[in-house]
């Protein structure tokens, strides 16, 4: 059975279908899922849908890098309490995107840091968000949240990883910096773009020891559904891809990947 790390399930993408999706994942052999609620009006629908599935799906919470508004100490003192609940496997997706604006690296840093000291004092392990800028610039979120996290992050576990470069897009340097930090990469539909080569090559270099599985949906679905809606269902797609590059049958890539999610989020598959 493979492990779905990352998925906005509670999108209005999927308000017409939700449930079938859900199934239908679970059909198609995915047999536990991580829903990240990224934003305070995310948290409550994210523990609702828990509630739902319990014991199949399990949830993240945390304030995503572009909702820097959102930092007050309500929210912080909101989060607090959802990091506490019982379907909490870790808090995120968290972290620096300097995408669409990079004006904000200070607003972002502030929210970074708030919320690796919850981390610090809860033990809960974090997804992370890096996202580089755009347009040529020499902007890269990889090495400023590997440097933040260095000075910020003193998380201490027993969990051979702290957490999750959660779609990673950086280059081997910044892989290798995220795995010295303790940090998984996060491989999704876009290990199977045509032009993916590079990206490839730094997975088959990290090898399975150092990945999940993830799909982001609605977002980045795999080359064959390329302009449609992403859902947890296609996780053994993107598990066989990540399996043949790696010269591996796609039953091995469910268990290697899905032990490593189970070490990060104690989410059991199928139970």
């Amino acid at each position: 059975m493979f492990t779905e790390t990352h998925s906005h399930l509670n999108d209005e993408a999927f308000a017409g279908d939700r449930e079938a999706v859900i199934e239908r994942s679970f059909r198609n052999g995915v047999g536990g899922i991580v829903e990240i609620a990224c934003g305070a009006k995310e948290w409550a629908p994210a523990e609702e849908l828990c509630a739902a599935h319990k014991g199949l799906i399990t949830a993240v919470f945390g304030i995503h890098p572009q909702h820097t508004g959102e930092l007050s100490p309500e929210n912080l003192g909101r989060l607090t309490d959802f990091l506490r609940k019982d379907c909490c496997s870790g808090l995120g997706e968290i972290g620096l995107d300097y995408y669409w604006d990079n004006s904000r690296k200070a607003a972002q840093a502030d929210l970074l840091a708030a919320q690796l000291k919850l981390s610090n004092a809860s033990g809960r392990i974090c997804v992370f968000h890096a996202r580089n800028g755009r347009d040529g610039r020499n902007d890269n979120a990889y090495s400023d949240l590997a440097e933040i996290l260095k000075s910020e992050w003193t998380l201490n576990t027993k969990k051979r990883a702290r957490g999750v470069l959660h779609c990673f897009s950086g280059n081997w340097e910044d892989a290798k910096a995220g795995l010295d930090l303790g940090l998984f990469l996060g491989v999704n539909g876009t290990f199977t773009y045509k032009k993916n080569d590079d990206l490839r090559a730094i997975i088959k270099k990290a090898g399975w020891a150092n990945i999940v599985l993830e799909t982001d949906c609605p977002y980045l679905p795999v080359q064959s559904m390329r302009g449609k809606r992403n859902d947890p269902s296609y996780i053994p797609e993107i598990g066989a891809a990540v399996a043949s590059y790696l010269g591996a049958s796609p039953e091995a890539a469910a268990e290697f990947t899905s032990a490593n999610a189970l070490e990060l989020f104690r989410h059991t598959p199928g139970k």
